[in-house]
């Protein structure tokens, strides 16, 4: 084994450097990769959470058809207009209500049949017909929500009615009519709000996309420019130290995107009121092996990347099934087997859930070990490939 002397060292020293720096120039003298990597991180986090700043549906307009015209119609229809859901609008008849929703002046359809108030009394089972637009699921969760929520009040209302004309005590009747008491406890959105289950995942997959985007791009260009369509022109040292190379290029994103990564995670959850519990130095912490688990597959997809435009079709390609398989829209436990080892493809998978479980859920770092070994798994395997994938391009 050869001794390394002082000077190797400090040759090497020099010259991953050198790599960093012509990296870090190659991105800020490039204003497509400017825009993608720097412009587009700070403003895309702004974007997607000031669209789902509002978090939650509230009031939906809802027609309401009360053929029964009873004080105890009218009660019912109050107390479904009280909900923070819904906002009733009152109807003559279902033609009207039909054009209402057709014109989108109403979301839903509630009707309040003739016998309504007759059947109540009689102690016979009534009917209430809700007819909801399903083409937005919160609006016909919100819709259908609130609804069955006044049902189940009024019915155990009337039962209570019911038991204390029978001769039962206020509480007797109270106890027999609901002998399960629901308590519900939202935990880690109480606010039951779309932006704090949605937003902090998107988050993670943003820095993905933008870092796999970027590397692509500057992939693809040193391609186009090469006559011999290699990734690079490495100098004569370094083509069996290509490994250098990697780390060099690596560096350069690894000191723009801890800036703009804490940007993104950390900050702009706190700027929006999204759930943010986790520390910023465990943060860190998990952002580290993400954030070099991302740059070392996006450098190896670079074998596959002859021009700039063929990243951005990866991107376009892939945005869409990271959303998925992150198991930030659909619980990863449901996933077929192969799906799931699928989605053990991507650094995405991983930092969406630990950073979930970290900055949402409020866990200790020992609950993500799990995501945050993997991280370093994929960073160490795909630091390999793509000391591989350099070399293929470059021999």
């Amino acid at each position: 084994m050869r001794k390394i002397s002082s000077k190797d060292f400090g040759n090497a020293l020099s010259q991953y450097f050198v790599i960093v720096w012509k990296e870090l120039k190659t991105i800020f003298t490039d204003s497509g990769v400017l825009l993608i990597l720097i412009i587009a991180g700070l403003g895309y986090p702004i974007l997607y959470s000031t669209v789902y700043l509002n978090e939650s549906v509230d009031e939906i307009p809802v027609g309401i058809i009360d053929e029964s015209a009873t004080s105890t119609s009218r009660s019912f229809a109050s107390k479904i207009d009280a909900t923070r859901e819904i906002c009733l609008v009152s109807c003559i008849n279902m033609d009207e209500a039909i054009k209402k929703m057709k014109r989108r002046e109403i979301h839903g359809i509630i009707v309040i049949p003739k016998t309504f108030n007759k059947d109540i009394e009689a102690g016979i089972q009534t009917t209430v017909s809700l007819y909801v637009n399903m083409a937005t699921f919160f609006i016909y969760k919100n819709i259908a929500l609130a609804c069955n929520y006044v049902m189940l009040d009024e019915n155990k209302n009337i039962q209570i009615k019911k038991l204390s004309a029978q001769g039962l005590t206020e509480q007797e009747a109270l106890t027999s009519a609901e002998p399960l008491k629901n308590q519900m406890n939202i935990l880690f959105n109480e606010g039951n709000g779309f932006a704090s289950f949605f937003v902090p995942g998107v988050l993670v997959l943003i820095i993905h996309q933008l870092l796999f985007l970027g590397i692509g791009m500057v992939s693809g260009t040193r391609r186009e420019e090469n006559a011999n369509k290699k990734l690079s022109q490495i100098e004569n040292p370094l083509k069996k130290k290509v490994q250098r190379y990697i780390l060099g290029q690596g560096t350069a994103y690894l000191l723009i995107y801890s800036i703009i990564g804490a940007y993104i995670l950390i900050l702009v959850p706190r700027i929006f009121g999204l759930p943010h519990f986790a520390s910023a130095h465990n943060i860190y912490r998990l952002m580290l092996p993400f954030l070099l688990a991302v740059i070392f597959f996006s450098q190896t997809c670079a074998v596959f990347i002859r021009n700039r435009e063929t990243g951005m079709v990866m991107f376009l390609f892939f945005s869409v099934i990271l959303l998925f398989i992150s198991g930030l829209t659909w619980p990863t436990s449901s996933f077929p087997t192969f799906w799931k080892l699928f989605s053990y493809i991507f650094p995405a998978t991983f930092g969406v859930q630990g950073y979930i479980k970290l900055n949402c859920m409020g866990a200790d770092f020992s609950v993500i070990r799990p995501e945050f070994i993997a991280l370093w798994i994929q960073a160490i395997i795909y630091f390999v490939t793509a000391c591989f994938s350099y070399r293929y391009i470059n021999k």
